[in-house]
């Protein structure tokens, strides 16, 4: 399984000028693939980014959480990349990717790299994401997700996302070839506060942490503020 934090930078196309964007934000229970980075606790993560006028884009971002209600890092993120506008509604973007996760994450100390390739048109986005040591040396995996947010009505907005990952390699022990993960996010701008709510889930097979099995399932909720 994988649990990268959200890449800042992976769908932006090229900015009109350079620019440092920010923002904070809280979770009820930080989730990505399908899975909980903060087993099932309330984690925060600051990102920080800078976006080139010519389309270059360098992110990074950390978490933190509670560790036996203690506060804790939980995982740290660099993301560098290429952003480019094919047309008025068409963009491209590629890039790389390195995460680290700490003792205190449901996932232990890992780490691992991934090169993505994506593009983006009339709303709908979709990357390719391949690594060479998925949260251990010599796993190798694609994993490959399609994106798009709908506005509902003024200040409110769903997005749709959906992901498979697959071991191009022998997967580690028990860890199935292929995993899947979906979520579905309404939205409600308040002036510059952003609220959500999320209803996600993966398979086959369940979540795993703190020692027990847990249902993949979950509703989460979530606030961000940029700076």
């Amino acid at each position: 399984m994988g649990l990268p934090i959200a890449i800042v930078g992976a769908s932006q196309v090229v900015p009109a000028e350079a620019q440092i964007i920010g923002s904070a934000s809280l979770e009820s229970d930080l989730r990505f693939r399908g899975y909980s980075l903060s087993s099932g606790d309330p984690a925060a993560t600051v990102d920080l980014g800078y976006d080139h006028e010519s389309g270059l884009y360098l992110n990074g971002s950390a978490s933190a959480g509670f560790d036996q209600s203690e506060p804790a890092l939980l995982a740290w993120q660099l993301n560098a990349g290429y952003a480019a506008r094919i047309s008025p509604t068409v963009s491209i973007d590629a890039g790389a990717v390195r995460s680290w996760y700490t003792r205190h994450s449901s996932v232990g100390h890992a780490h691992y790299t991934e090169i993505y390739l994506g593009a983006t048109a009339h709303g709908i986005s979709s990357h390719v994401y391949y690594s060479p040591d998925y949260l251990r040396p010599g796993v190798h995996t694609l994993y490959a997700d399609v994106e798009t947010t709908l506005s509902l009505a003024p200040k409110w907005w769903l997005t749709g996302h959906a992901g498979l990952l697959t071991h191009l390699s022998d997967p580690p022990r028990h860890t199935r070839r292929e995993h899947y993960d979906w979520r579905l996010t309404l939205g409600r701008d308040l002036g510059r506060l952003g609220l959500r709510a999320s209803l996600s889930g993966a398979g086959p097979g369940s979540d795993y942490y703190s020692g027990r099995r847990r249902s993949a399932t979950v509703l989460t909720f979530g606030a961000s503020l940029p700076f």
